[in-house]
């Protein structure tokens, strides 16, 4: 038998009740007696438990791996993710600065190299 949820639109009250499915819903709120108790539309709580059921009713042929196995590899992955963006930023921090000062190197040749060329 399924559990319908109702509440009432006069007091608030929220309850739950075991119904048939061809059964009627139920109308008068058993808190204050007014006829304004609506059915509300809730998430199923349906869950297979056991072996051979997958959350997404696909199977696996190979086997599957356990949460603690699932931690391991995202805290790896994302370790692996913080070294390589400790990595780039110190690589990028390195070329800028060597850029920046062959830059200055290179504007100092070139304003040297024009006045030497129009003399």
């Amino acid at each position: 038998m399924p559990t319908y949820e109702y509440q009432c639109q006069a007091c608030g009250h929220q309850l739950e009740a075991f119904q048939r499915m061809a059964d009627e819903p139920l109308k008068e709120c058993p808190a204050c007696k007014q006829p304004q108790l609506e059915r509300l539309i809730s998430a199923a709580a349906f869950h297979l438990k056991g072996g051979g059921w997958y959350k997404d009713g696909y199977g696996s042929s190979s086997p599957g791996r356990t949460d603690n196995q699932r931690i391991d590899r995202l805290t790896k992955a994302i370790d692996d993710d913080k070294k390589k963006t400790a990595e780039s930023t110190s690589t990028e921090s390195a070329s800028s600065s060597s850029s920046s000062s062959a830059g200055a190197a290179t504007s100092t040749e070139s304003s040297t190299g024009s006045t030497t060329g129009t003399t």
